[in-house]
């Protein structure tokens, strides 16, 4: 484990494996890099792969907000320069999603193929309030009501992180309604493999219209059935298994 510096602060970061296939794994809102364990081992054997807590997140640095999906997306960047790589395949997961599909569209040359795990491109009016509830939350009592507000009030589960600059992410989240990608993904030129689960409480609809909004022939959805919004924590094996597919039809 390792902190890299981004241009003013620091992302804590994990590499391993060995190649000339590099992936960089994004994750969900209120995640940590550690969500993707289940998938790790497999995906080090195909490559390189880079595990990051993305800002406000884990143990990562908060820098001032607001923050942008361009911001994020020169996080990733500024990580793909620490590593030494010039093009890499993003795997992104619901808000990691975001940021992998914003990078692709500031930095083409640098992307060479995205995996979007139960993504959206846009949010409705009420998301984004909904959105704005979580941001006060955080501001107003820290992670514990970011907890609640998204989990409930007998929730258990805990958060790592920075609560105000989860709050800066998450009002990022909100500017889907007024400033939604999809209009923009037909910019996108890599290949893209994008995946949900039947049972995805964000909607399999959202994923299917990121793929329609995608350039046909440079995109490949996958419904899974029966699962939910976490496929590389519930069907880890099947994650890896339409990856692998996937690389192979695209000579990635």
């Amino acid at each position: 484990m390792r902190h890299i510096d981004v241009g003013g602060h620091r992302l804590r970061a994990h590499s391993s494996g060995e190649g000339g296939r590099h992936l960089l794994c994004l994750h969900g809102l209120v995640d940590t890099l550690e969500i993707w364990d289940r998938v790790a081992p497999a995906l080090r054997e195909r490559g390189r792969i880079c595990l990051i807590d993305q800002r406000g997140h884990g143990g990562s640095d908060a820098p001032p907000g607001p923050y942008s999906r361009v911001d994020l997306a020169a996080d990733v960047i500024g990580v793909l320069d620490d590593e030494g790589v010039q093009r890499s395949i993003l795997v992104g997961h619901s808000m990691g999603g975001i940021v992998a599909m914003a990078t692709a569209l500031a930095h083409p040359e640098r992307i060479a193929g995205l995996v979007l795990i139960g993504s959206t491109s846009r949010c409705a009016e009420r998301i984004a309030q909904w959105y704005e509830v979580i941001a006060l939350a955080g501001e107003t009592d820290g992670t514990a009501g970011i907890v609640r507000t998204i989990y409930g009030d007998n929730s258990k589960k805990q958060i790592r992180g920075d609560a105000q600059g989860i709050a800066h992410v998450t009002r990022m989240l909100k500017t889907l309604f007024d400033d939604p990608l999809s209009e923009k993904l037909s910019r996108i030129t890599c290949p893209v493999l994008v995946m949900v689960g039947e049972k995805d409480p964000m909607g399999p609809k959202a994923s299917k219209f990121i793929h329609a909004a995608l350039p046909e022939g440079r995109a490949e959805l996958r419904t899974l059935g029966g699962r939910g919004h976490w496929l590389h924590v519930e069907a880890a094996d099947d994650v890896v298994a339409a990856i692998d597919d996937w690389l192979t039809q695209n000579g990635l």
